[in-house]
């Protein structure tokens, strides 16, 4: 019988998949840094203010010109487009969320949306003030765990 040992580094993915690998020997075992992406809505703010701008200049015609440019179906687009209903103070807060670590988002587009659909920006803000206060219960929530 032969043993053979090695280090191996075990990795826990997306919905408990585990990655196992061989820790070659000239690698060292500290962890890789962890890399910071933009949020999606983050991006999808970007773009519905790109969109709005080719309509403005007359690069696209309408929603389903703009879909068939973004490769996204015409009720997506008008999705992506209400971002642009925003008040501008959420639209920059939009734009300018920290960069986020591993793991889900703390703000998706879909719990936005219904605040794209009121009118008057005051309600907006207030919507969004709940929605920001509601995450920072959470967050406080998990730290005391």
């Amino acid at each position: 019988m032969i043993t053979v040992k090695t280090k191996l580094n075990v990795e826990i993915k997306a919905r408990g998949r585990k990655k196992i690998s061989a820790i070659a020997e000239f690698e060292s075992c500290d962890r890789r840094p962890v890399q910071k992406k933009l949020h999606r809505v983050t991006k999808l703010m970007a773009l519905a203010i790109k969109f709005q701008e080719m309509l403005r200049r007359g690069e696209a015609h309408d929603l389903t010109d703009l879909a068939r440019i973004g490769n996204v179906s015409q009720p997506r687009m008008s999705q992506i487009m209400a971002l642009n209903l925003l008040a501008p103070d959420i639209q920059q807060a939009l734009l300018d969320l920290p960069p986020q670590g591993p793991g889900k988002p703390f703000l998706h587009e879909k719990r936005i949306r219904p605040i794209t659909a009121i009118l008057d920006w005051q309600e907006q803000r207030r919507a969004w003030d709940e929605i920001l206060a509601q995450e920072a219960e959470l967050a406080e929530a998990e730290n005391a765990d």
